[in-house]
């Protein structure tokens, strides 16, 4: 039953490179190198390369080894057919198996059995990473882009809990490079490389000239990842924060998450977001960015918009 799983395992993941354009079925669309979809473990590389004349090799996988590949078609419906040896337990298996192709879309595939197996491939439009696999993946190694060699993140990253969930299960991690010029984020979602910019302040930051997607810096002792405004990743998480809902008198709501540690508020006004600072206010607490400015004092919290006269007066829930 184990060694029948892997197979299907392996072969859902072979359809899911049916990608292209025109019929379902064409050969040409397959043609390339695909990467399994992990949502369990995404720094995990493993896959199949579909090559001309029916030749095939796995990606990543030493105990599955493909060598073959067909498409069949079948009532309108597009099959493929993986073919290859199993290796385990001192014994080598050959295997022939058939998968439905659920979908394709982009470069993005979709294999499937029956009502119950799913499984998605990217297609790997160029192959710039080294491979991590069999043993190697067994023992947590990835590949790191900032230091060209594989590494086990959660030895030698610095790691990130969410800032969002206090239950998410996954945490993120920073690699710096030698040095420290640029960093490699490893997140749940993904991996991305920033590189280090200066403020005017003095102070250093990473990420990617002109785009508001990730940055990365260091606030007190803790580090944290931001992205258009709102904290998705902080060293200690969302340990030593507090939660408040304000309203006003004419129905403004206003939601702050505090950071106490890090000296920073989380504001969502009118559905957007602010990320905001803390200063030092003769009494009470304030917060503010270049667009918005909070001050507060007890249950009470005053809402300024910068360039705008106007404050609003809000009251804890």
């Amino acid at each position: 039953m184990k060694n029948r799983f892997m197979l299907l395992s392996a072969s859902l993941m072979i359809m899911v490179s049916c990608t292209g354009n025109g019929s379902l079925c064409n050969e040409t669309s397959f043609l390339g190198e695909w990467h399994e979809i992990m949502p369990v473990n995404k720094h995990i590389l493993q896959g199949i390369v579909l090559e001309k004349d029916g030749k095939a090799s796995s990606v990543g996988m030493a105990t599955l080894k493909y060598n073959g590949w067909q498409l069949l078609e079948n009532d309108g419906k597009c099959c493929l057919v993986l073919s290859g040896e199993s290796i385990g337990n001192g014994q080598t298996i050959e295997f022939s198996d058939t998968l439905d192709v659920i979908s394709l879309s982009g470069d993005t595939l979709t294999l499937g059995k029956g009502d119950m197996y799913r499984i998605q491939y990217i297609k790997n439009v160029v192959a710039d990473r080294q491979v991590i696999g069999g043993s190697d993946a067994s023992m947590g190694y990835t590949y790191s882009k900032v230091l060209d060699k594989k590494i086990r993140i959660f030895e030698d990253g610095k790691r990130l809990l969410s800032a969002t969930d206090s239950n998410a299960g996954m945490a993120g991690y920073v690699i710096f490079s030698e040095d420290s010029s640029k960093v490699e984020l490893f997140l749940p979602e993904g991996t991305v490389i920033l590189d280090r910019r200066t403020r005017p302040d003095g102070t250093a930051v990473w990420n990617v000239e002109d785009d508001d997607t990730y940055m990365l810096e260091k606030c007190y002792d803790e580090w944290l990842v931001s992205k258009r405004n709102k904290l998705q990743f902080v060293t200690t998480g969302m340990d030593n924060t507090r939660i408040v809902e304000f309203t006003s008198d004419n129905g403004d709501m206003l939601d702050v998450t505090f950071f106490t540690t890090i000296g920073m508020a989380q504001v969502k006004y009118k559905g957007v977001d602010y990320l905001l600072r803390q200063y030092p206010t003769a009494s009470g607490y304030g917060y503010k960015n270049p667009f918005i400015d909070i001050r507060g004092k007890g249950k009470n919290l005053i809402l300024s918009m910068q360039g705008d006269n106007k404050s609003i007066e809000f009251a804890e829930k």
